[in-house]
């Protein structure tokens, strides 16, 4: 019944919200930025002065339209009144997406008369009537501009209708060739208002024994990348993959965590599913977005997954990210934003650049934290000389053992996309994560007594293969196993994923 009940929320949850608190200022650990698949806001309409609301409990043609109405203060807001930014176009757009019933907002570009493009929450895939572009005002604020929507094709602004009367009064259409007060909106973020103090942290149990766990790291390449044969695939087919690289069932039991990079936010609960019935016993996976600057502003969009389906059918599945799978004896989770390379003109062309973030979470009874990652790609357009990269192993370094000091023991790991410091590749940078190995225990080090610093490769590219992905354990602690097998041998022409799946089996030493 625990389960079913719990299966029930996450379903009824269009976010997957990932709540974000504070790792405190005594600890000297960044602050985590709070994220639902997609940072929240709320927009305010400065002509009319009032918090917009998307209207779910209308009915027909006005269900879930937006529009002007709510007073008082952000801490007042409800979840009419919240949305996440997403893009699917690496910011040059946004959708807005309603908290209040997951869909996202909609352009009514086939409505005539007064309601002409009428803003409605009823989207369920993003398409061009759900794009809107971001452009910030000499004071600050933002207009909304609906592409080619006008009656002549041309780019309107989107209005708060001020002088209508009745239901109508402030409701936003696009429909204004220039920006006026009624086409001026605040962004007001409202993530800090999730976060929670250093006191809703759970502290760790004292003391505590000694624990044999296993952990799996693994990119599942379930987005955009068209070479995997995960492009497309849903969050049953991902979880049945995951649990049969888990062995038996007693193995799959000893499991508590795994880490999971490019997979999109509505496979969680169906990963979630397939794992609870391998082990029998309850998991939860937690998400996290990662994002695009939007262009013409000083906000990110959690990018979207390409859609799952084929023409004519297509399926929503939410933002792209990471992901976290760990016991449902979680209670605290939170993300954090890594510094990334900014967008930039690179050869006369304008580069959009993803920026990258981090998960943690904590079983409080067992003292563990559990973190991981998806480090920048390194190629010409992200990060090519490893800046960034470096920037992020660090951050991640100083979140992980910001927590010791309380008494928790961290297993943390990940795509970070750098080769280790003594390989052999012809790959640079190679110190990414030599501060992790002076610190930490890798759980293929040590294999080759003259490049002890290395592993086996967990990449195939054309013509060899390199080591990206890691688990690393406190130095105290004991690999009874290390183990990167090949799932996709010969002759499978188009594996699942472009990436080994990772697994340790370690004994974390008693605090």
């Amino acid at each position: 019944m625990k389960l079913l009940l719990r299966h029930m929320v996450v379903l009824c949850s269009a976010l997957f919200a990932v709540i974000a608190m504070s790792v405190g200022s005594a600890q000297a650990a960044p602050r985590p930025v709070p994220v639902t698949a997609g940072d929240k806001y709320a927009i305010k309409s400065v002509g009319v002065g009032l918090y917009v609301s998307a209207e779910v409990n209308n009915s027909g043609a006005t269900e879930g339209m937006l529009r002007a109405r709510k007073s008082g203060s952000k801490e007042d807001l409800g979840s009419w009144e919240r949305f996440t930014l997403h893009t699917d176009d690496k910011g040059e757009t946004i959708t807005l997406r309603s908290e209040a019933n997951g869909n996202y907002v909609t352009t009514e570009r086939g409505y005539t008369g007064s309601h002409r493009n009428l803003l409605r929450a009823r989207g369920t895939t993003v398409g061009g009537w759900e794009k809107l572009q971001l452009v910030k005002q000499p004071d600050g604020h933002y207009a909304l501009r609906a592409q080619k929507a006008g009656i002549d094709g041309t780019d309107v602004y989107v209005t708060a209708e001020k002088q209508d009367a009745g239901n109508d009064a402030g409701l936003l259409r696009a429909r204004a060739s220039a920006v006026g007060s009624w086409e001026k909106f605040e962004l007001e973020f409202l993530g800090e208002s999730n976060q929670g103090s250093e006191g809703s942290r759970p502290q760790p149990a004292a003391p505590v024994p000694a624990a044999d766990i296993r952990v799996m790291s693994w990119n599942l390449c379930a987005n955009h990348n068209d070479k995997c044969g995960n492009f497309r695939t849903e969050g049953g087919e991902l979880g049945d993959q995951i649990a049969s690289r888990m062995g038996s069932t007693t193995e799959a039991q000893q499991y508590r965590a795994v880490f999971l990079q490019e997979i999109c936010e509505s496979q969680a609960s169906e990963i979630e599913t397939k794992l609870e019935f391998k082990t029998g016993t309850g998991w939860s996976v937690r998400f996290a977005p990662i994002k695009y600057a939007v262009d013409d502003s000083s906000v990110n969009a959690a990018r979207t997954c390409h859609n799952a389906g084929s023409a004519g059918a297509w399926k929503d599945r939410g933002a792209y990210g990471i992901g976290l799978a760990i016991p449902d004896s979680n209670v605290w989770y939170t993300s954090y934003d890594l510094p990334s390379p900014a967008n930039r003109t690179i050869d006369g062309v304008w580069v959009r650049i993803e920026q990258r973030t981090a998960l943690c979470a904590v079983l409080p009874a067992q003292a563990l934290q559990f973190c991981t990652a998806h480090f920048s790609a390194g190629l010409p357009t992200d990060d090519a000389d490893g800046t960034k990269r470096k920037e992020q192993a660090a951050l991640l370094q100083q979140i992980v053992h910001a927590y010791t000091p309380a008494g928790y023991r961290t297993v943390y790991g990940g795509d970070f996309n750098a080769v280790p410091p003594d390989s052999a590749s012809p790959d640079t940078p190679k110190d990414v994560m030599a501060s992790a190995y002076q610190k930490d225990k890798e759980c293929d080090e040590g294999r080759d007594t003259a490049r002890p610093r290395d592993g086996r490769a967990t990449k195939p590219l054309e013509g060899r293969s390199i080591k990206i992905d890691y688990l690393f354990a406190p130095s105290g602690a004991t690999v009874l196993s290390c183990d990167v097998t090949n799932p996709n041998p010969p002759p499978i022409v188009l594996p699942p994923t472009d990436h080994y799946p990772l697994k340790a089996h370690l004994r974390i030493p008693a605090l």
